[in-house]
């Protein structure tokens, strides 16, 4: 049986899921259930949905909760590639995409660095 989801914007019964982080932005994160959200169709294609002219903001505020997510659950400065997998739930394929670019320091990442990843290059800053 699916779960039923509400849009989390109005409440609404969601039936489209939207990743936070679009895929073309961070192609590791398509399967990571931290990137996903279900919104109904309105605020996912319609005018002022993400995908819609208007949705630039909403676009932000997603994405922005995103991240707020991943620095409340990396809590430390240096990060192993087993703490990474825990959080995101990713395959090693993908994760090693991911990973591929970032520089270790004494066999860790750096938070920052793997926040960034996720979030296709760009940190949002409030």
């Amino acid at each position: 049986m699916n779960d039923i989801h509400w849009c989390p914007i109005c409440g609404q019964r969601a039936t489209e899921l939207h990743h936070r982080v679009f895929r073309s932005q961070c192609k590791p994160l398509e399967n990571c259930k931290l990137n996903h959200i279900y919104l109904c169709q309105t605020h996912h294609r319609g005018t002022q949905g993400v995908h819609g002219t208007k949705g630039h903001k909403l676009d932000r505020l997603l994405k922005l909760q995103f991240q707020n997510n991943l620095e409340l659950l990396w809590d430390k400065q240096y990060l192993t590639r087993e703490e990474i997998k825990e959080v995101l739930q990713i395959s090693d394929k993908a994760l090693n995409r991911l990973l591929k670019t970032l520089v270790k320091v004494k066999d860790k990442y750096i938070r920052e660095e793997v926040i960034r990843a996720c979030m296709g290059g760009k940190l949002i800053i409030e």
